[in-house]
């Protein structure tokens, strides 16, 4: 199915007694219009939000989310971006969607932040969760919720925003899950922001924007709404990791796309795994060396740039038959809980050797920016 079909069958506005509009109307003055980028939206009525500038209509998909997509022709390799996004949100959360309450969503949050202290992953290590409290933060890509849901938990006022629509859904009824909820998620385009100028005290991404269509333009918009002296905290790939060159690299070469396509397409086609709903495969995936990262962003202080992740399965051989998975339940290691909220199933989390390995050869960058 189209995807703007989707948008508009599947995520038609609710009926008003559904709605509870103080979660949305709270961020009206954040907002910009994503048509004109003049700070003109209003709430036109329990369904629709609407400039007052050009006049162009966006619709409120439920009582947290609506759509802020910029009503001009989107290109195909957009497009294409959500079609196989909204098919690994169906693959991993669905499913777990269904049947989540709050209690559930409570204890999954402290599943995957006992997980992610464990692992050092960005969102507990970089983004220091007792500072939150008070903070606007946005959260670009925000998958399917888990990470603005855990910001909510310690008091930030989150933002999520995702091109994909069933995505979308997900952050939307997590963040509504939790007590005290003003959560919002809005779908939208990290090229285009629909926010005012210095509107955010972080902006958080966790391995979206080097899938997007133009990264730096991306970087250039979280510039825009950081408020002075406020910082970005991303996750991008690393180009200098095993991951790359002992296991990307050679499949590019074997297949002999590397030959035939340009670096993010190619590494698309062979990363973040295949479709089960359709036949759309991943169309950008970008690397980048430490020079690469400090061209992209030039325009901010450099706080903090630290590598992490890397497991053995990132190798070849190693990871096809499962090697290291058998030799780690061999040895008593058990798949952490933590892992299903965010990845769709129980993680086998790194032992102290690849979390030691990793500092030097891990697939990604844990980037810290100051505006």
């Amino acid at each position: 199915i189209d995807v703007m079909t989707l948008i508009s069958h599947c995520l038609l506005p609710l009926k008003t007694n559904e709605l509870a509009m103080e979660h949305i109307q709270s961020k009206i003055n954040m907002l910009r219009c994503p048509d004109c980028n003049f700070n003109t939206i209003m709430l036109e009525s329990t369904e629709l939000l609407k400039c007052k500038n050009c006049n162009e209509k966006y619709y409120i998909l439920n009582k947290n989310s609506a759509n802020l997509l910029a009503n001009k022709n989107m290109s195909t390799t957009k497009r294409d971006i959500q079609r196989f996004w909204g098919d690994t949100c169906k693959q991993w959360y669905s499913a777990f969607d269904e049947k989540l309450d709050r209690n559930e969503l409570e204890k999954h949050l402290q599943y995957m932040e006992e997980m992610f202290s464990y692992r050092k992953h960005l969102a507990v290590t970089e983004m220091e969760l007792e500072t939150l409290q008070g903070l606007d933060v946005l959260e670009i890509g925000s998958g399917g919720g888990a990470h603005s849901a855990l910001f909510q938990k310690y008091g930030a006022n989150v933002i999520s925003i995702d091109i994909t629509p069933e995505r979308v859904l997900s952050t939307s009824k997590k963040l509504s899950l939790l007590s005290g909820s003003k959560g919002v998620a809005f779908l939208s385009d990290a090229e285009n922001l629909p926010f005012n100028n210095e509107s955010f005290d972080i902006v958080y991404s966790n391995g979206v924007l080097h899938h997007s269509e133009n990264t730096e333009k991306c970087v250039e918009e979280v510039y825009r709404v950081l408020k002075p002296n406020a910082k970005a905290i991303l996750m991008l790939y690393s180009r200098y990791s095993a991951h790359y060159w002992l296991n990307l690299f050679v499949k590019g070469v074997i297949t002999r796309m590397i030959f035939q396509y340009p670096e993010y397409k190619w590494l698309g086609l062979i990363t973040e795994g295949k479709p089960v709903y359709g036949e759309t495969r991943n169309p950008v995936t970008r690397v980048y060396s430490r020079r690469q990262l400090v061209s992209l962003l030039k325009k901010y202080k450099i706080i903090s740039l630290r590598k992490y992740n890397f497991d053995f399965s990132q190798l070849p051989i190693i990871g096809k038959y499962k090697i290291r998975t058998s030799l780690l339940r061999i040895m008593g290691h058990k798949p952490h809980p933590g892992g299903i909220i965010v990845y769709g199933a129980p993680r086998l989390c790194e032992p102290k050797v690849e979390l030691f390995l990793s500092q030097f050869i891990g697939y990604s960058w844990a980037i810290v920016v100051k505006k």
